[in-house]
């Protein structure tokens, strides 16, 4: 796949080496079309565990006081998203409309209001679980940035690449260019590999280190130029079928006007939304570190920025202080974090927010960042202008992604 995006020389003989790989050694043949047969994964598209039958569980519902540390953390995934007993007590007294809150009809109706919902059988999980496969598969089809696997009349498959035109290929994490008209010269997407729908806290560390590479790798870019560079990822709706993959995206611009930036995003951030709301308008993300000031090039100290910048981005104020299970937009303007926002009410919070700042900086008119047009290109038109990104820009000297071939 790399030696396809890259354009390589030897790209035909690697496409018939993986030919007869896939073949078995021999030459190819149309074979008769096989039903086909898909083991079912044990978590669906949340990250959940499907069975409902846990050792876990039953631990916790003799003696919850024994559990360790470990065990906790294992029931508390298995039961995401399941109702506990208060939250059935709840609805079950939702149903009683001659509810009385004393002790006297409680205890009458004890027997009626502790009534718990049937576990479910196998064959019930078990259609759940294919329910939730083929919704996730149906994501996986009509997503533009995940690479898709084709099956091909000889019985092979074909791994074919995202329609977004791809900068650099990590090996979690891509750097890729907007697949509609760009807002400026050196607007970019850093995106994962592999389907995350909605936000990148549900990403896993190494993850996050391959996330960090690039920020920094932008940024050492961006600054060689006179220029800032602001991160933003917008999240309106936490459910998979509706979020969408996850996406960071990159705006470069000018750093007289990239220090201004933060106080455009306060002033926005706290007329969005409703006037009335539970969760603070601005949540500082920040991480409060003393970077070293180097002495006459002094490498310690900046061996020691470079690790704190790392530790930063991998845990820093954005993963400890944002969650995955609520909408929102956050904003970066340094690897140390920046700015967040609770999305409370989505049908108010515009998908374009950010880049609606971020236009309004820059005085760029509202078709750039409201609708943008969508590119029609070909796949070597993509590659063409990824190359021209990577010339423009001279990424090649900042990619750290060439260390990855080396080993």
């Amino acid at each position: 796949m790399k030696a396809r995006l890259t354009k390589s020389p030897d790209l035909a003989e690697l496409e018939k080496q993986l030919a007869a790989a896939m073949n078995g050694g021999q030459p190819q043949a149309v074979t008769e079309q096989k039903d086909k047969v898909v083991v079912l994964p044990r978590v669906d598209s949340h990250g959940r565990l499907l069975s409902t039958r846990s050792e876990i569980k039953e631990a916790a519902r003799v003696a919850p006081d024994n559990l360790t540390i470990e065990q906790m953390a294992r029931l508390e995934r298995e039961t995401e998203g399941e109702d506990t007993a208060d939250q059935e007590l709840a609805a079950q007294i939702a149903k009683d409309s001659r509810f009385s809150n004393d002790l006297e009809y409680i205890d009458d109706n004890s027997e009626r209001l502790s009534r718990r919902r049937q576990e479910k059988t196998s064959e019930q999980i078990k259609q759940a679980a294919v329910r939730d496969y083929k919704a996730m598969e149906g994501m996986l089809d009509s997503c533009d940035m995940c690479f898709k696997q084709t099956e091909q009349a000889d019985g092979s498959s074909l791994l074919k690449p995202p329609s977004y035109p791809m900068v650099a290929l990590g090996n979690r994490v891509c750097l890729m260019l907007p697949i509609q008209e760009p807002m400026n010269d050196g607007h970019c997407i850093i995106a994962p590999i592999e389907h995350v729908a909605g936000s990148s806290l549900k990403c896993d560390d190494d993850t996050w280190d391959e996330i960090g590479n690039f920020m920094k790798c932008l940024l050492r870019m961006f600054a060689a130029r006179g220029q800032g560079v602001v991160f933003m990822e917008t999240v309106i709706s936490t459910r998979p079928s509706k979020a969408g993959h996850c996406s960071i995206e990159c705006i470069p611009m000018p750093m007289n006007k990239a220090q201004d930036v933060p106080g455009y995003f306060r002033e926005s951030l706290l007329a969005s939304d409703d006037e009335w709301s539970q969760h603070r308008k601005i949540i500082d993300t920040t991480v409060k570190t003393e970077a070293a000031v180097p002495k006459d090039g002094d490498v310690k100290d900046q061996d020691r920025n470079h690790f704190q910048a790392r530790e930063a981005i991998r845990r820093g104020g954005f993963r400890n202080t944002m969650t995955a299970k609520m909408p929102y937009f956050h904003a970066w303007f340094d690897p140390y974090g920046g700015m967040g926002h609770v999305i409370e009410n989505p049908e108010l919070f515009p998908p374009w927010f950010g880049r609606e700042v971020i236009a309004g900086v820059l005085d760029l008119p509202p078709t750039v960042y409201r609708k943008p047009r969508r590119l029609k290109e070909s796949h070597d038109q993509r590659c063409e202008r990824a190359d021209e990104w990577k010339k423009q820009f001279g990424w090649k000297r900042y990619d750290w992604t060439k260390m990855l071939e080396q080993e």
